[in-house]
């Protein structure tokens, strides 16, 4: 994201996208817009029907009850028409702002749900809440009550010029004196408040994302006991926001309300002044002074207005400048139809001399090479860092790789439509998530109505229907948040339901046994022999015990392959593989014979 501040046209250009937000509910802020006229006209003349009480009727002592009845009951009229037109201008903008801050917030949550896996590296979730929640808030105060103020303040001014260039052109002119001392007022609390109001809406992302980490790492901060240093970071931060929010109360309180107050009661002892000496050489109506000030008193209301409702544009300027950069950030789906794509076999997968790196200048694969036939089982291996959950990020097309070719099917994955190739296929990943839920949704998720009969019968076929059915409320239990309720094999098992339950023609599989014991890794591999069954499978796998059976075996090493075959072949012969067994052997016996001493150990001492 970019830090710097934005020059004039690029904040006009910012308002301007905001306000096409609008145009799809332009019916319903045009008749605010008529009824806010209507409002401002009955305001405004008050003051006149005043000038005319006070001069034809008080001063003379021109008592006419019926003329003053007449004229007094306008005036009530006025005002209760004003207040009338007032609340339903102001209710029809509200809820036109609701609509389109509703618009936006959809479009934003709906723009985050397709930007590519990557994007998410150096986009923490609490900054994605910060720019959902706090920036779209931000936007509704603008169209609640700023660009109201604004078109308000704009017809007022238009209304009291129109009234004073009536009664006096003389004191018109001095009025539109005051215009550029004001508006330079304006531009220099904007100049000076923008970095700050964007230094407290940075500091509040900063806030919020300091939380949802912490909240998401409480175990491992409690574990390592690093509360303090936690408190300490959150502190930094809390108080940089506080810093900026005192400096911005400093620049509020000198330069808003009582800056035009000042220059207001200036004005006003100039005009009484004027009027004072224009009493010597003439007769001045006293109704004519009341109107003028009255006139005088509502012209600078609606700079006071606006220079309270600047905080709001500021920060509006920074909570918009922040989800515009976030909106046009590319999803780089470089799918050219959403037609399917007829396949040859939407099974066969080939890779053809892929090279991916995460960073410039460091690849993570290199030149990867291999098929995996349809139908069949191919495992991965190598030791961590080797590029093996690359290899299911770039084929799954969460990254996008540099060199190379991968096909389906005979078709480049680049050729396909998000939606086919998604389609195809089903991913089990390492660290399986739950989502807020009952099982029953967080297996089906194919379906925007979970369909029972299907969870039952993917969990079912992976041996999950076990554990399910010993549950208190079955297929309906809440498993927590996160699935934290559930064991880590038990969380397992529902991901592999759910993969199944979308019946992919092709699964792929990213350690899913690496977190889980003995006793679940048995249930895991009994359900991947009821999955495999007819569907290219592509394992990741870090026991080696689980992908024995596979039908073809890559080794790698520093993003390379470096062996291929089965199980039997490669442990013939020298290398990675042969290495990476005798290892895991060996540690599974030392593992058994700590088990039996532990048991001959609790049998002699009993």
């Amino acid at each position: 994201m970019h830090n710097h501040q934005p020059t004039h046209p690029q904040q006009r250009s910012l308002f301007l996208r905001l306000l096409t937000y609008s145009l799809p509910h332009k019916a319903r802020f045009s008749t605010a817009f008529i009824m806010l006229a209507v409002a401002v006209g009955a305001e405004m003349t008050i003051p006149w029907l005043a000038k005319v009480i006070i001069d034809e009727v008080i001063v003379p002592q021109h008592f006419e009850w019926r003329t003053l009845g007449l004229l007094s009951g306008s005036v009530f009229a006025l005002y209760v028409f004003s207040a009338g037109f007032q609340y339903l201008q102001a209710f029809a903008f509200r809820h036109g702002a609701l609509l389109v801050v509703n618009d936006v917030r959809q479009q934003l949550f709906d723009h985050i749900i397709a930007l590519p896996i990557r994007k998410f590296d150096n986009l923490p979730s609490g900054k994605l809440v910060s720019y959902l929640t706090n920036d779209t808030e931000a936007l509704r105060d603008m169209f609640v009550s700023t660009v109201p103020t604004i078109l308000q303040g704009s017809l007022r001014l238009i209304g009291i010029f129109i009234a004073i260039a009536l009664l006096d052109w003389r004191l018109m002119i001095l009025s539109l004196v005051l215009i550029p001392v004001l508006l330079l007022t304006m531009h220099g609390y904007r100049k000076v408040s923008m970095p700050i109001f964007d230094g407290i809406r940075q500091q509040v992302s900063n806030i919020n994302n300091q939380i949802n980490e912490s909240l998401q790492g409480m175990a491992l901060i409690q574990a390592f006991r690093q509360e303090t240093a936690f408190k300490d970071k959150f502190e930094q931060s809390n108080q940089s926001w506080f810093m900026f929010r005192t400096r911005s109360i400093a620049i509020d309180s000198l330069m808003l309300a009582p800056f035009t107050r000042l220059v207001g009661g200036l004005a006003t002892i100039a005009i009484v002044g004027w009027f004072g000496q224009a009493s010597l050489t003439a007769v001045l109506e006293i109704g004519t002074l009341y109107a003028f000030l009255n006139y005088i008193e509502r012209f600078f209301e609606p700079f006071r207005m606006l220079s309270m409702e600047l905080r709001k544009l500021q920060v509006a300027s920074a909570s918009a400048k922040r989800i515009f950069e976030l909106l046009d950030e590319h999803t780089e789906q470089n799918t050219p139809s959403t037609e399917f794509v007829p396949l040859a076999s939407d099974k066969d997968i080939e890779f053809r001399n892929v090279s991916f790196g995460y960073e410039a200048g460091r690849n993570a694969l290199s030149n990867i090479s291999f098929t995996a036939q349809g139908g069949k089982f191919t495992a991965i291996v190598g030791h961590s860092g080797s590029g093996k959950s690359s290899l299911i990020n770039v084929l799954m097309r969460f990254y996008q790789h540099q060199s190379g070719e991968i096909l389906i099917g005979g078709e480049k994955i680049e050729s396909l439509p998000e939606a086919q190739l998604r389609r195809l296929m089903g991913l089990v990943s390492q660290d399986p998530y739950l989502f807020n839920g009952s099982l029953l949704d967080n297996i089906d998720l194919s379906h925007r109505e979970p369909n029972l009969a299907v969870a039952m019968e993917a969990a079912k076929k992976v041996k999950a229907s076990t554990f399910i059915e010993r549950l208190p409320n079955g297929y309906t239990h809440q498993p927590g948040f996160g699935g934290a309720l559930l064991s880590v094999g038990e969380r397992q098992l529902l991901a592999l339901a759910r993969a199944l339950a979308h019946d992919p023609h092709i699964f792929l599989l990213d350690e899913a046994t690496a977190n889980i014991d003995s006793e679940s890794e048995e249930a895991v591999k009994a359900a991947l022999a009821n999955i495999q069954r007819g569907r290219t499978v592509i394992a990741v796998a870090h026991r080696l015990s689980t992908i024995r059976n596979a039908d073809h075996i890559l080794v790698m090493s520093k993003g390379q392959i470096v062996q291929q075959g089965t199980h039997d072949e490669l442990v013939g012969v020298l290398g990675e593989y042969r290495e990476l067994y005798l290892a895991q052997k060996a540690k599974e016996e030392t593992e058994h014979e700590n088990n039996h001493l532990g048991l001959v150990t609790a049998s002699v001492s009993e």
